[in-house]
């Protein structure tokens, strides 16, 4: 039985008026996990990469006395450094809990 990738091909993903041409969605993963290397690489390949705002900025020097501040702007930093990686393929999307401190926040970043 012949399995190989050739003979198979995916159908691409609709989400509203954009389309990921592989159907694969590599899912948020909290506290530096899902950040800007990884949602780029998978979007860059045409998936949908996912970047998690889950205390997003805990590598920021000052964190521990800004938490709020600090993860507003590492939301911003990683869309924009997935983006780039990404290079125009796939998509780049947020996961973002509702149960988290500043939700409203982070959506408008």
């Amino acid at each position: 039985m012949d399995l190989s990738a050739n003979k198979y091909k995916l159908p691409e993903l609709h989400i509203g008026n954009k389309t990921a041409r592989l159907p694969i969605i590599q899912g948020g993963m909290g506290v530096g996990v899902s950040l800007s290397s990884l949602a780029g690489a998978v979007a860059k390949e045409g998936g949908v990469g996912i970047i998690s705002t889950a205390q997003i900025g805990y590598d920021d020097d000052a964190f521990e006395y800004d938490q709020a501040g600090c993860n507003l702007a590492a939301i911003k930093k990683h869309i924009r450094k997935a983006k780039e990686i990404a290079g125009g393929n796939g998509l780049v999307g947020v996961n973002i809990m509702v149960a988290l401190k500043h939700y409203k926040e982070h959506v408008k970043a």
